[in-house]
């Protein structure tokens, strides 16, 4: 159980890096050489801060489920609540 969430953090910090970098310089690197005119293929100013909104949103999201899992784990193997 503890490998899935450490799983999830992975994610969630690579996520993350993916979203803090630059969108422009990754779109060039990974997807221009798949067109024979990449510059009238490139996306909007919009649609590289679309994708950087949507890669931090789902890190912090998955960054989220991660430590509901870690302390719901903690919350399980304690017993849960005794009276």
């Amino acid at each position: 159980m503890i490998g899935f969430g450490i799983v999830l953090v992975l994610i969630g910090l690579w996520l993350g890096g993916m979203g803090l970098a630059d969108q422009q310089a990754l779109w060039w690197r990974f997807q221009a050489r798949r067109f024979g005119d990449p510059e009238a293929h490139e996306p909007s100013e919009a649609g590289y801060r679309a994708r950087r909104a949507l890669l931090l949103s789902l890190a912090v999201v998955i960054l989220v489920i991660a430590v509901v899992w870690f302390t719901k784990i903690d919350y399980f193997e304690s017993g849960g609540l005794r009276d």
